[in-house]
């Protein structure tokens, strides 16, 4: 089996604090391209930045403090450099602008940039993002027209999501390098299919809980997944999470509960996942307590497990 890829790790926190802004900006412009990188903290600045070199690509983390980043005209003509860059916010919020374009990204939002022309990011607060390398020509040639930068994509359906989850998994940096690098491929072809869909313009609270949808499926199997740990990687608040839920049917307890039920029936009538146990079949949906499971199962479908199973694949 192929190794896994060896990162490259830059942090600000081996420098003294008075010295720590400017070792980001030395390390952002040694990670990714000239930069000119500004911020109002100068005694103490927390940056880091994970990156996987990924073939052709490459794709890092960043998570770092408020900032306003720019590549500016004379960083362009120091340092020329043809690709882009596609930006997918993590946790708390960002702009974007290029071109006499601006976008906001928050959790879930994805949008691009082109490094030969000026760009700049605006960060009001602490974030994190991942950042997804792809050579100039390589995404060119993907597209039927010229690539819409500094434009939102809808990260919860569709293409997007899958663009969403497949840039996750290769900043998770779990799979073989040669599994990768072919993921890294088929990734820029889904960004380019993603960036030239339309995307309906969304009031900030309809997306605010799109975003929150959208981590319950990435961590949907998590044990301890909570309002406080959902809004920690989103950025905001417990309070605000849960009134993102106000106006709708379900709470958030009772839309992780619905999901993780769905993923468990779906598992018991799975021939392939036969062989599994309904007890771990219920771990792997996140649920800790057996006997809640089948409560709210029962309550749910009408049905036991058992009864779900065998309905589906026969007597075991």
């Amino acid at each position: 089996m192929s190794a896994h890829i060896t990162a490259q790790r830059w942090s600000t926190l081996h420098s003294p604090p008075a010295a720590q802004f400017a070792h980001w900006r030395e390390l952002i412009c040694e990670a990714f391209l000239d930069l000119t990188p500004e911020s109002d903290r100068r005694d103490g600045f927390v940056g880091e930045v994970t990156q996987i070199p990924l073939g052709d690509n490459a794709i890092a983390r960043i998570r770092s403090q408020a900032q306003q980043v720019r590549r500016t005209p004379r960083d362009i003509a120091h340092a020329p450099m043809s690709g882009y860059y596609a930006n997918l916010q993590v946790s708390g919020e960002s702009v974007m602008s290029q071109g006499g374009r601006s976008t906001v990204l928050r959790p879930g939002d994805l949008a691009i940039v082109d490094t030969t022309e000026p760009f700049e990011f605006g960060f009001a607060e602490d974030f994190t993002q991942l950042t997804f390398y792809i050579p100039g020509d390589v995404m060119r040639a993907q597209m039927d027209g010229p690539v819409p930068t500094a434009v939102r994509v809808d990260t919860t359906t569709g293409v997007g999501a899958a663009t969403r989850h497949a840039l996750t998994a290769l900043a998770d940096n779990h799979l073989a390098e040669a599994t990768a690098i072919r993921l890294a491929a088929h990734t820029s072809g889904l960004l380019a299919i993603a960036v030239q869909q339309p995307v309906e313009p969304l009031p900030r609270s309809a997306r605010g809980r799109r975003a929150v949808l959208a981590d319950l499926e990435e961590h949907l199997g998590d044990a301890d997944l909570s309002p406080a740990s959902t809004a920690r990687r989103l950025g905001i608040s417990v309070r605000q999470l849960h009134a993102l839920f106000a106006e709708h049917d379900r709470s958030f307890a009772a839309e992780v509960r619905r999901r993780r039920l769905e993923v468990a029936r779906r598992d018991l009538m799975d021939p392939a996942r036969s062989h599994l146990r309904v007890i771990d079949i219920s771990v792997e949906a996140g649920f800790v307590n057996v006997a809640s499971f089948h409560r709210a199962f029962r309550r749910q479908f009408g049905q036991t497990p058992a009864q779900v199973r065998a309905a589906a694949l026969g007597p075991q």
